[in-house]
């Protein structure tokens, strides 16, 4: 495939995924914000700006960081954001995503509000979630598994884990609190799998042994260090492979955790692998994708 097109592609799968993650984050830790279990409000801010990957602000208030990381479209970290370079990058690809996927991503876009009441952003996070899934299960259903799907899942995948990984080694976790880890649950959108598998109740090393090392649930570390390993394998070329063997290797490091084990690895593990990740990710669009001006 074209560089410019593994890009667009690429950016669209990650776009996507960072449009659900965000609002599943906003959901958790502003909209339905538990104040006798959250972090305080500067620090769950800090915390949940430098988890979604925007400007970090210690003096910024929940409103303001709910309107900065959802509605602002000059925060490249927004869902705003998130939602116009999904439709810009499906635009760029067109010759390669279906219509259906298309038209969902314009639609979207065209839908995005400017402004959001306090007393609805719980419904407008929910829409955005909604969004996203019908994204995802519009080219579930009709994508051919070729170098299309790679790259989209790709960078889906990247972007879940580097996330994830960040929230887990966050301020926003309180390792020994079963009340944060059912926050991070909800956060990772994890906590029915949790409880699905035989877990009545939070208990911080079962929830972290979970979220850490699960290989069968998408939202677990586990099975996303795995997939995105799987998915450079087929299709990152030789100019990336310092960072491709840097990121096996913090795949290894987690894989080598043993479950009774995780909630003490929990910091080293989760730094590891959001920072290789993150320059899996930087050096795929340095060195591999065409960089193309903004559509407009």
């Amino acid at each position: 495939m074209l560089s410019h097109l593994a890009g667009s592609v690429f950016r669209l799968g990650a776009a996507v995924e960072h449009t659900d993650a965000v609002a599943r984050l906003l959901d958790v830790y502003v909209a339905r914000r538990h104040p006798s279990v959250a972090p305080p409000v500067q620090t769950t801010s800090a915390a949940l700006r430098a988890v979604v990957g925007a400007v970090v602000r210690r003096d910024a208030d929940l409103a303001v960081t709910l309107d900065a990381l959802a509605l602002d479209r000059h925060e490249p970290a927004s869902i705003a954001s998130a939602i116009a370079v999904a439709r810009d990058s499906a635009r760029r690809a067109r010759e390669v995503v279906s219509t259906e996927l298309w038209d969902c991503l314009d639609v979207t876009r065209s839908r995005m509000p400017r402004k959001v009441g306090g007393d609805r952003a719980h419904d407008f996070l929910t829409w955005a979630k909604e969004r996203s899934a019908l994204a995802v299960g519009v080219v579930d259903g009709d994508a051919s598994r070729d170098e299309v799907w790679a790259f989209f899942t790709l960078g889906r995948s990247l972007t879940r884990c580097r996330t994830t990984a960040a929230l887990l080694g966050s301020e926003l976790l309180d390792p020994g609190s079963a009340e944060s880890w059912s926050d991070a649950l909800r956060g990772c959108g994890a906590r029915e799998a949790f409880h699905r598998g035989a877990h009545h109740d939070v208990e911080p090393a079962e929830a972290a042994a979970f979220l850490l090392l699960d290989t069968n649930s998408p939202r677990a570390l586990g099975f996303l260090a795995h997939r995105a390993a799987e998915g450079l394998a087929s299709v990152a070329p030789a100019c990336v492979a310092e960072q491709v063997a840097g990121f096996r290797r913090a795949v290894a490091a987690l894989d080598a955790v043993a479950t009774e084990d995780a909630l003490t690895a929990l910091p080293g593990v989760t730094t590891h692998l959001a920072a290789a990740a993150a320059a899996v990710d930087r050096a795929l669009e340095e060195r591999v994708f065409q960089v193309v001006a903004p559509v407009t």
